[in-house]
């Protein structure tokens, strides 16, 4: 520093590319508050030979940054892993969510804890975790059970208006990351080194390896096989992977289909001062894309004034229209009518 002392620090991060890697902008000292700043990456471990970092990218707003190693991470013996599945959809990943958190705590070599979402309608975007973060967790990878990437550990609360916190931190997600201006360095990462691809919430099991059509894998990344399992050495031969990623549409498409339908309709209307009055109600449910409908069947959980039940498939089996009629007793009286069912339909591959 100024004063002629030194100063060693470090934190976590996320190689996402042979020469780039994803941290907070905190993690990364100020040039401006130094004489001389050496950056240097070590990948895997803390042990590992250093690289050296060429360049910073800051976007202090939202406490990000991009770091540009001097060689690429497969000369040193790094991979990126590419390509990586990346939840940036809130709905993806709701409350609840299982998350892991890799990094580098208090000096010590590569770590990992787990925790749950808690809460994201924190107003900087971030999301709120109960996973343990120390210092050094911060710029560390957080990923889903299956290995899709949330975001990233930026830090937490440990002191509350004189009193002691525990459990509130705080990670970047992904949907943040994406509305930075670091992200135009992110997506212009040339093929095959890029790493950042949409995770699609598909599951596949191990039958449908076979139908595959290995030309359109997206990702290799373990997917199916969950976090704990794969840091457990818990590897599948690479012709027996599961993957993720994979468009549903790339999929052979089952041959039948059952499609179910919730139905709960109440009437609350007495139009009618001294008689009961009937109205009929109709729902529509469209075949599912590539398919026709081919049967209609329904079961009636409850029910009170309900009657004329059927089911009509129609326009060539595109749609079933499901009918019935509902009775409401009189203004002087007004009991209801109502109808609780499920609607069950059989579709057949249409191709």
């Amino acid at each position: 520093m100024f004063n002629g002392k030194r100063e060693v620090g470090g934190g976590s991060g996320l190689l996402i590319g042979d020469h780039l890697v994803l941290t907070n902008s905190h993690v990364i000292g100020r040039e401006e508050n130094y004489k001389t700043l050496e950056i240097n990456a070590r990948l895997g471990s803390r042990n590992a030979n250093p690289i050296k970092v060429t360049a910073v990218h800051r976007d202090d707003a939202r406490d990000l940054a991009l770091l540009e190693l001097s060689q690429p991470a497969g000369d040193s013996g790094g991979t990126s892993r590419c390509p990586m599945p990346v939840i940036d959809d809130n709905q993806q990943a709701p409350m609840g969510t299982q998350l892991y958190l890799l990094g580098y705590p208090l000096d010590l070599d590569l770590s990992i804890s787990s925790g749950l979402i808690s809460n994201q309608s924190n107003p900087t975007g971030r999301w709120q975790t109960d996973t343990v973060m120390n210092v050094g967790n911060s710029g560390g990878p957080a990923f889903n059970e299956f290995g899709a990437l949330l975001g990233i550990a930026v830090g937490g609360i440990v002191k509350w208006n004189d009193a002691q916190v525990s459990g509130v931190n705080f990670i970047i997600p992904a949907t943040v990351i994406t509305a930075s201006p670091l992200y135009g360095m992110i997506s212009a990462i040339p093929q095959p080194s890029v790493c950042w691809t949409k995770w699609v919430d598909t599951t596949i099991s191990f039958e449908n390896w076979s139908k595959l059509n290995s030309t359109h894998v997206q990702t290799q990344a373990n997917a199916g096989m969950k976090i704990p399992e794969i840091l457990a050495g818990a590897i599948l031969p690479e012709d027996r992977r599961l993957i993720v990623n994979i468009p549903v549409s790339q999929l052979v498409e089952p041959k039948q289909l059952e499609r179910s339908y919730t139905v709960d309709k109440t009437k609350d209307d007495h139009p009618v001062v001294f008689a009961e009055h009937s109205a009929d109600y109709a729902d529509t449910f469209p075949a599912e894309p590539g398919y026709r409908i081919t049967g209609c069947s329904w079961h009636v959980e409850t029910a009170n004034g309900a009657g004329n039940i059927a089911c009509a498939i129609g326009d060539g089996g595109a749609q079933a229209r499901f009918t019935y009629k509902l009775t409401s007793g009189p203004a002087v009286d007004r009991y209801r009518g109502w109808l609780g069912a499920t609607v069950n339909l059989s579709q057949t591959l249409a191709k």
